[in-house]
């Protein structure tokens, strides 16, 4: 039996990774799980870079995906991909699951300015200077990814087909 896959958006925050997972559950029937929902019930009025929450957090979102992923043959999720509990969740879910990341790149202006424009009931609220800070620390981290999307000035229909040709090549 083929592995079920997990497809995990990495980037900035507003460089659309939610818009991508969105696409992705519309037009390729992969479900999207919105993983920040987790992290906002368990926030609690601790400081985004909290140890604790972060350790609840990634272990929260690990556990929700093995769950989610039981009745879905693929899934998608996004993260900044910043922390050590990132990478220990992402190293278990390699371990279960054939994991594709996708690296989502925009300029760090067009990402506050998306950030500072979204629905802020369905995101983790964060002042522009928090903002600006976790996506330099993105930016220096560069995490290396399978593939990379640059979302600045893309047309929808160039998205699809760029999202077209990462989906079958993992087929």
């Amino acid at each position: 039996m083929a592995k079920k896959i997990v497809f995990l958006l990495i980037g900035q925050k507003g460089s659309g990774k939610s818009f991508i997972g969105n696409l992705l559950e519309k037009k390729f029937n992969i479900k999207f799980v919105r993983v920040e929902d987790w992290a906002k019930k368990i926030k609690q009025e601790r400081a985004i870079d909290n140890e604790s929450y972060l350790h609840e957090v990634f272990q929260s979102i690990e556990n929700g995906i093995v769950n989610e992923i039981q009745n879905n043959n693929r899934i998608c999720f996004e993260s900044t991909g910043l922390t050590k509990q990132f990478d220990k969740m992402l190293s278990n879910l390699k371990q279960k699951f054939k994991v594709i990341t996708i690296k989502v790149n925009a300029d760090p202006n067009t990402c506050l300015h998306r950030v500072r424009s979204r629905d802020q009931l369905i995101h983790i609220n964060i002042s522009d200077d928090q903002v600006m800070n976790i996506n330099k620390k993105v930016i220096e981290r560069d995490l290396k990814t399978d593939f990379e999307i640059e979302n600045n000035t893309i047309s929808e229909s160039q998205l699809l087909a760029d999202l077209d040709k990462i989906i079958n090549s993992h087929q």
